[in-house]
């Protein structure tokens, strides 16, 4: 047996058989919603979402810039997109995946009301070593409206 490298697949999936995939291989929907947030007409960071519109699960990606954090800047930014998320984009579970080393992460999605659902052992590879990579989840249910 051998193998080749491309960019598509050369078998197709038989249609009884999606059930087992995740929805973005039969659905050409877009999936990216980014939301940028803006200080005195300055960009300082930003929260999107890569959407699985069927199960209605957001995997959410979050940054801002270093000279603004501490100030709870970045937790104001992840609230407003979560609300957002779940008002607008009708979502009703965001997940999160956190590599270990970060505390400050960790920190701001527990401070949201994420929970710790699972870990990826040893699944990145930083710094000449192996993390754990924590998945967090919020469900619609579950989120306080602070």
């Amino acid at each position: 047996m051998r193998f080749e490298v491309s960019d598509t697949e050369l078998v197709k999936i038989a249609t009884d058989e999606l059930k087992h995939f995740s929805e973005t291989r039969f659905l050409n929907l877009p999936r990216k919603i980014v939301l940028n947030f803006f200080e005195n007409d300055q960009p300082i960071g930003f929260v999107s979402f890569d959407v699985r519109w069927i199960n209605r699960n957001a995997y959410i990606t979050y940054y801002l810039v270093p000279e603004k954090r501490g100030k709870g800047l970045g937790k104001a930014m992840v609230l407003e997109a979560v609300r957002f998320a779940f008002d607008t984009l009708n979502m009703n579970r965001i997940t999160a995946e956190v590599y270990d080393y970060n505390d400050a992460s960790i920190a701001l999605l527990r401070s949201i009301g994420f929970e710790l659902e699972g870990v990826m052992r040893k699944a990145k590879y930083h710094a000449g070593r192996y993390h754990d990579i924590h998945i967090y989840g919020l469900l619609r249910e579950n989120f306080g409206r602070e």
